[in-house]
């Protein structure tokens, strides 16, 4: 039963992480197709303003507000999935992190069950316990900052001595 409830949680979650990409990922389709709509627009305004200097006894301004009034709502409708775009990818992020910090957990929860037997077997001491313990919930603890660290390595913003050094100082 164990099993099959781990398998169901697995699909489930990559369903739902498959759910948001989709959505994701149409959202941006739809934003490149009325981008592309507007192209056409912009090329009306680039050949009205063209025609206008090239007529330089014009003396009426230079007037695009019909097609200005046209374009609007797209542009409108941009800013709205943009907003959208960044709802959805902050979504993500959030989600990847939580399901970090649970893998944190469930590694911590590992740790304490090992110790837990290596001591109840007498392999280990209590002090080694209480110090293998204490540097494995630290590690836990201090999830969000050693996240932060590696996210830092990750995008070479720093060296693998600095990240080394960084993770240590925390866990010390």
């Amino acid at each position: 039963m164990d099993f099959f409830d781990r398998t169901t949680k697995v699909v489930r979650e990559i369903g739902n992480a498959t759910r948001e990409q989709t959505e994701l990922a149409n959202l941006k389709i739809q934003k490149a197709a009325i981008e592309k709509k507007l192209e056409s627009q912009y090329a009306e305004i680039g050949k009205r303003y063209v025609a206008y200097i090239a007529d330089t006894f014009r003396t009426e301004p230079f007037d695009v507000t019909d097609i200005l009034d046209v374009i609007n709502p797209d542009l409108d409708k941009i800013a709205e999935i943009m907003d959208q775009v960044e709802q959805k990818e902050q979504q993500f992020r959030q989600h990847s992190i939580e399901k970090d910090r649970k893998k944190a957990l469930e590694q911590f929860e590992s740790e304490k069950r090992k110790l837990d037997k290596a001591r109840d077997l007498d392999i280990i001491s209590e002090l080694e316990y209480d110090e293998k313990l204490a540097k494995a919930r630290k590690r836990y603890d201090n999830f969000e900052m050693l996240k932060k660290i590696q996210m830092q390595f990750e995008m070479d913003i720093i060296t693998r001595e600095e990240y080394e050094e960084k993770v240590r100082n925390i866990l010390q």
